[in-house]
């Protein structure tokens, strides 16, 4: 969807400052910084508490299956320590969106922020916004199946990721934003990584949907979905990127969104999750997204 950094003023609190959304590039480590340095200059102008919500995706959960032969199918709640294990994860590899996730929370303990992660699975649904209504795996499959006429999936497509409707998404948003105007304390910082689902597929399960629809439409001449390599997957969906084609489209990473429900996030569009790829492939057609810029990890 559209990048988006919103500033919520919280002038009739006493103890509250302003609140910082940076929704969109969560990949992108310097606004990430720059903002949470701002909002601690800000806590020392005013002696008021800042807080700073930052989104992020569960791709930096992602195994190896294909390149590495890495194989991770537990679920992960986010009451576990998430930062640890992403720190983890970050001493072996590099990946830009989790290391914004660390360096957000970090920088927040260095600068006196409290800050959250909202760590989003595959985002359906169209948005409501001025700007792009599209998320963007879907999309990228969408455009390669009307580009080749078909659907594809990377060999058998057994991997699993779950997914959220954008309105429940933002919905999570909300809740945060209810507690930090309340001055309820929430968890934050390392513990404050939140997940956000309201269900799971595997990857041959979403191509199929995807198919089916096409077909049922007369879009696609068949409901058959190709098999294709991993190498095959990143020239097609990400720019010859095969990195970021097996984090994002054929790996496993699979959460549940404890500490979201525990607040009282109760997701209520899980099932238009089927319908979601008619509507979706339908209104690309319709109205095809305009060129945006590409972040610089996925041309790598």
């Amino acid at each position: 969807m559209s990048m988006r950094i919103v500033l919520f003023p919280c002038k009739n609190i006493a103890n509250l400052g302003q609140v910082i959304i940076h929704a969109g590039a969560g990949w992108h480590t310097p606004s990430a910084k720059a903002l949470i340095r701002g909002q601690g200059v800000r806590r020392q102008n005013t002696n008021n508490d800042v807080h700073y919500i930052q989104i992020s995706g569960t791709s930096n959960l992602s195994d190896r299956p294909y390149t590495k032969g890495y194989i991770d199918t537990h679920v992960f709640p986010d009451e576990e320590d998430i930062y640890s294990y992403e720190k983890y994860r970050e001493s072996g590899e590099t990946y830009f969106q989790r290391t914004a996730d660390i360096a957000v929370i970090e920088e927040g303990e260095a600068s006196g922020v409290t800050t959250y992660i909202v760590m989003a699975p595959t985002i359906f649904g169209l948005g409501s916004g001025p700007f792009n209504c599209f998320s963007m795996q879907l999309p990228t499959m969408i455009a390669d199946a009307l580009r080749t006429g078909s659907c594809s999936v990377v060999s058998e497509g057994d991997t699993i990721w779950n997914h959220v409707h954008i309105e429940d998404l933002a919905a999570l948003h909300l809740i945060l934003l209810q507690h930090i105007h309340r001055g309820i304390k929430i968890p934050s910082g390392r513990k404050g990584i939140y997940f956000c689902e309201s269900g799971e597929h595997s990857h041959r399960e979403f191509s199929e949907c995807l198919a089916k629809a096409g077909h049922k439409s007369g879009v696609f001449p068949s409901s058959e979905v190709a098999k294709i390599t991993i190498q095959e997957a990143g020239q097609k969906w990400v720019f010859g990127n095969t990195s970021s084609a097996e984090l994002g489209f054929a790996s496993n990473a699979r959460t549940k969104a404890v500490l979201a429900r525990n607040l009282g996030w109760v997701p209520s569009h899980a099932e238009e999750w089927e319908s979601t790829f008619s509507t979706e492939l339908n209104e690309f057609i319709k109205s095809p997204p305009t060129g945006r810029e590409v972040p610089k990890y996925l041309k790598k």
